[in-house]
């Protein structure tokens, strides 16, 4: 067992990444002498330097491993043969990944996991910021940042209570026993990680297994998944399960163990509207964010924070004045009358849903999409379903595959959206879809074909979870 409070000086493997830049924060706040490398600037590692955080950008090397380290903590993009983690074993510095060093971090706090395949980060600043409004001062770390915390990614708080957005990927969220954990859905992603969508829910019923007894579990009760991970502790009542979930048209509804619960969800005077009814019971809450999707994730957020205790007054607040999160439909600019939006969905589900939303939102207008696929693995396994789920687009420009690194793997090499867009366009012919659809090479010129192609009556979205962002928002500044 690692003693992680008592480290003065860890060096950071990775520090650019969402959640890397938590963990460096946290370590600063607690007076701990942070260093950090990572393979490309950002944004993120900018706002890093500016606070005195030494880092090298580049090739990862065994000598960037200060002398007097007392242990290293590296994202999971960095392999076992990585240099500064060679050189870690080497010198006998333990070394951990960044989940891991929560898990222990936070050890003896109050955890409250944010999962599923969609929506963790906009569910986890929802109800990050319910608590925080209602008084619980908790700390909250999620996978994308919030106008409304100084620390964007990262709000530090004094109470026992932590929120966290719990990773799936390579299992990063079964290093927590949480005492509550959200579960928005569970489909097949990471494909590198996970054989089948079965492999993935087990893994779901693992972390189940770690939550604390007699802890809160909510639950999209309305996938059938999440309902087959769930069911045991319910029949064994060793966790307090509330299910919510879809059903037949706008109808969302909550099943907890009374089956009493009901949640709807529509649009009323422009907002989106969640009503939660308990019994008698009525909560309405009005939300600017767009999309069933995120009626989801409020009610999930809400159902949550009133089973911490938060009142309904902090509750709607939030909700009322909650405008998102950094990359998930966040409007960027208005070009010429267009509305050019950013945004994070990288999955068929997640572009299905946005699209969806989109739609609702603008039923009027031409919608304008270019698409970044993330990771060839995923593009390859999840293929058929990339093929339809852009059927809600008028235009789709879409660029050349964004491969993460330390995650390539032989195999998938020949996999390109050329070949993607070769089926797209197949289909477009023999369904007589009125899509049109072009290829672009690079960001860059994803981000200057789709930015020429706009008229005065589109609304346009860049989608993906690679650079395409960054290209997209240094085009408009400049």
């Amino acid at each position: 067992m690692f003693h992680v409070h008592n480290w003065k000086r860890v060096h950071l493997v990775g520090i650019g990444g969402i959640n890397m830049s938590a963990v460096a924060k946290l370590l600063l706040a607690a007076g701990v002498r942070v260093t950090g490398t990572d393979v490309a600037d950002s944004e993120i590692v900018r706002e890093l330097a500016q606070r005195g955080v030494p880092m090298l950008i580049g090739p990862h090397d065994e000598r960037h491993v200060p002398p007097d380290c007392d242990a290293l903590i590296y994202t999971s993009a960095a392999p076992e043969d990585n240099p500064e983690r060679v050189a870690a074993r080497n010198r006998k510095i333990p070394e951990v990944n960044n989940f891991e060093w929560l898990g222990l971090w936070f050890g003896d706090k109050r955890v409250v996991l944010v999962t599923g395949t969609h929506g963790k980060s906009t569910t986890t600043a929802l109800l990050g910021q319910m608590c925080n409004v209602g008084g619980l001062d908790p700390t909250v770390i999620v996978g994308s940042k919030l106008s409304a915390w100084t620390e964007g990614n990262l709000r530090i708080g004094k109470s026992d209570l932590v929120i966290i957005e719990g990773d799936e990927y390579a299992k990063h969220f079964l290093a927590f026993h949480p005492a509550a954990i959200i579960i928005n859905n569970i489909e097949l992603d990471h494909t590198d990680v996970y054989a089948d969508v079965a492999d993935v829910r087990k893994t779901f019923e693992r972390l189940l297994h770690q939550v604390k007894l007699g802890g809160t579990v909510v639950a999209n009760g309305e996938q059938e998944q999440v309902n087959t991970a769930v069911k045991p502790f319910i029949a064994t009542k060793q966790l307090k399960v509330t299910r919510f979930g879809k059903g037949d048209g706008s109808k969302l509804k909550v099943s907890s163990s009374k089956l009493d619960d009901e949640v709807t969800v529509g649009w009323k005077d422009g907002s989106l509207h969640v009503k939660i009814e308990t019994g008698k019971e009525v909560l309405e809450l009005f939300s600017s964010l767009m999309g069933a999707y995120n009626g989801m994730n409020i009610a999930a957020a809400a159902i949550m924070a009133r089973e911490l205790k938060v009142n309904d007054e902090a509750i709607k607040q939030t909700v009322s004045d909650f405008k998102g999160i950094w990359r998930r439909m966040e409007l960027l600019t208005t070009r010429d009358g267009v509305p050019v939006y950013s945004d994070y969905g990288h999955h068929p589900t997640a572009v299905r849903s946005a699209l969806d939303a989109l739609r609702e939102s603008f039923p009027d207008k031409r919608i304008v999409l270019c698409f970044q696929p993330h990771h060839k693995n995923r593009t390859k396994h999840l293929f058929d379903d990339f093929v339809t789920c852009f059927d809600r687009a008028d235009i789709l420009v879409l660029c050349e595959i964004y491969d993460v690194a330390g995650r390539n793997a032989p195999e998938d090499e020949d996999m390109t959206s050329g070949k993607l867009l070769d089926a797209i366009q197949l289909r477009i012919k023999n369904e007589e879809l009125k899509i049109q659809s072009q290829y672009a090479s690079d960001p860059d010129e994803a981000v200057k074909v789709t930015l020429s192609l706009l008229k005065p009556n589109d609304v346009c979205v860049f989608m993906g979870a690679g650079d395409m962002d960054a290209a997209v928002r240094k085009t408009l500044t400049t």
